[in-house]
């Protein structure tokens, strides 16, 4: 079973093609993010699969199997959306609950319910979210500079738990 990260503080951003969300990813990871803190979800058709190489250092860094530094990409189906191919938390939340809607997942994550319900539409209408889980407001300001940087739109900090997200789910608000 996968980790599901009940986030407090998360910076999204959704963005319009996959080299720019591989290349936020790289950016990402030299900033010293860890890949088990980063999502990124997207329709299948726009998104087939997901391959960020991971970087290894040293003289001898060029040597060796690069795997993909966030792991393997996995399909999933949510009725409303069709096929999603994701990554991290977020994909493990939705994985692990079949009732659980897109929004109801966002919300685990930390972002609030009605910012939730504009993510999950702009990931219908074909935007790929990046979704990263950040220790504290500094590590936050850098990863929005960065997926600013690379194309990112709606790109927002959150911190702290809204109000009212004790319950996740499919329920009223949460579609």
């Amino acid at each position: 079973m996968g980790l599901v990260r009940l986030a407090s503080r998360a910076v999204i951003a959704a963005f319009e093609r996959v080299t720019d969300v591989e290349n936020a990813a790289l950016d990402l990871q030299k900033l010293g993010v860890r890949a088990i803190d980063v999502s990124v979800l997207g329709k299948t058709e726009v998104v087939p699969r997901i391959v960020v190489p991971e970087r290894r250092g040293g003289l001898f860094g060029i040597f060796g199997r690069k795997g993909s530094w966030l792991g393997e990409s996995r399909i999933l189906e949510r009725a409303g959306v069709g096929k999603l191919t994701g990554i991290g938390p977020l994909t493990e939340v939705l994985e692990a609950s079949p009732s659980t809607s897109l929004t109801g997942a966002l919300v685990m994550q930390g972002i609030p319910q009605l910012d939730a319900l504009v993510y999950a539409d702009l990931l219908s209408s074909g935007k790929i979210i990046v979704l990263v889980g950040v220790a504290d407001r500094k590590v936050g300001e850098r990863i929005r500079e960065v997926l600013e940087r690379h194309g990112g739109q709606a790109v927002a900090y959150y911190a702290g738990r809204p109000y009212g997200t004790a319950f996740h789910g499919v329920g009223p608000g949460l579609r």
